[in-house]
């Protein structure tokens, strides 16, 4: 008969003795694991190198930009509508009918050459006024004829001659208004009326214009018209297209109500890009030094008045202090501080000191 007691005693026994095993292996890998992470994170630890180690050791990584001599120019932008250099709308002198239209947009018409012609109310109006002249004419004729026999006074004469005058005067405002003569050479750019269309006195007619030249007046404030001279370079910009000009008047006196100052800038405008009633934007050059050392804003270090840059010495960066000059779009002219040829430090300069060691990265 089988003792199955002792056969499961000794079963147990085997394996209370394997868990124990099994125990032991458990806790030597995991002590080993923990020795070996913390002999890594030792070798990592002694290995590693902060940023500011590296730094030192290879220098702080700084863009820079060599100084070199060039133009430059202080400017303001404003705007203004355009107008022909010379340019006038004319308008009705007498009331009637528009009978004859002789222009349209965009023609030449030569000075006193009729635009159009005006059919007055008040029928023969031109032919009257002739006769006046013709009439006035005769009777200094008559009088002239008298005199040289010595049997009128100067003051008849004088009298006949004022006459004749004025008469002729008149005739040429009627003209002018019957017949709406240009004043002077140039384009017509407005034609406000058509034919058969009734006016009154006053109404607008058409706008002529010298287009192959623009003018631009310009709106400046009482703080800004002292840096304005007759002279200055001026540039319009339209769309793509630049077009150098000058300045050719600026206002002694302003309008009071708002504190400002007209200037006008004109241009050369012989492909006509520039239309009347444009509205054109305007750059005008009020400073402008040639070779200038000039230095990007963001190179340039602020510190109260103080104003400096760095320099590249060697593989170091050193202070310099700087005075400045005029001031155009993202740039400085240097007036003291830098020379030619010096290498300045552009970018990374708010990680430096006054000899710190530098990595030039461009």
């Amino acid at each position: 008969m089988l003792n199955l007691h002792g056969i499961i005693n000794c079963k147990m026994g085997n394996t209370m003795e394997h868990k124990k095993m099994v125990r032991l292996l458990s806790y030597f890998l995991a002590s080993s694991f923990l020795l070996m992470a913390g002999c890594a994170a030792q070798k990592a630890e002694e290995n590693s190198e902060s940023i500011s180690d590296i730094q030192k050791r290879d220098g702080i990584p700084v863009r820079i930009i060599v100084a070199r001599d060039t133009t430059i120019q202080e400017y303001e932008i404003l705007g203004g509508t355009a107008e022909g250099y010379i340019q006038t709308t004319l308008s009705a002198g007498l009331p009637g009918k528009i009978s004859t239209l002789n222009v349209k947009v965009g023609d030449f018409i030569a000075q006193d050459a009729s635009v159009m012609t005006i059919a007055p109310d008040i029928p023969q109006h031109y032919e009257v006024v002739k006769q006046q002249v013709e009439n006035a004419q005769k009777s200094k004729e008559r009088i002239t004829a008298l005199a040289e026999q010595g049997g009128v006074p100067q003051q008849v004469i004088d009298d006949v001659n004022t006459q004749l005058y004025v008469a002729k005067e008149g005739l040429e405002s009627v003209r002018k208004s019957q017949f709406v003569l240009a004043p002077f050479s140039g384009t017509v750019v407005n034609v406000f009326q058509m034919i058969n269309s009734k006016v009154g006195p006053g109404a607008d007619l058409v706008s002529i214009a010298k287009i192959e030249r623009i003018r631009v007046p310009l709106t400046v404030s009482d703080i800004m018209i002292n840096r304005f001279k007759v002279g200055q370079k001026a540039y319009a910009m339209i769309g793509n297209d630049t077009i150098e000009g000058k300045i050719e008047k600026v206002a002694l006196a302003g309008i009071e109500a708002t504190h400002t100052f007209k200037v006008e800038a004109v241009f050369n405008n012989p492909k006509r890009i520039v239309k009347p009633a444009m509205y054109v934007p305007v750059k005008v050059v009020i400073a402008e030094k040639e070779n200038a050392i000039t230095l990007p804003i963001d190179a340039v270090i602020s510190e109260g008045s103080k104003k400096y840059v760095y320099l590249i010495n060697g593989e170091n960066a050193k202070v310099s202090n700087v005075s400045l000059g005029i001031r155009s779009g993202n740039s400085y002219e240097v007036i003291t501080g830098v020379q030619g040829n010096e290498k300045v430090v552009v970018n990374g300069s708010s990680l430096l000191s006054d000899g710190s060691k530098v990595k030039i990265v461009n």
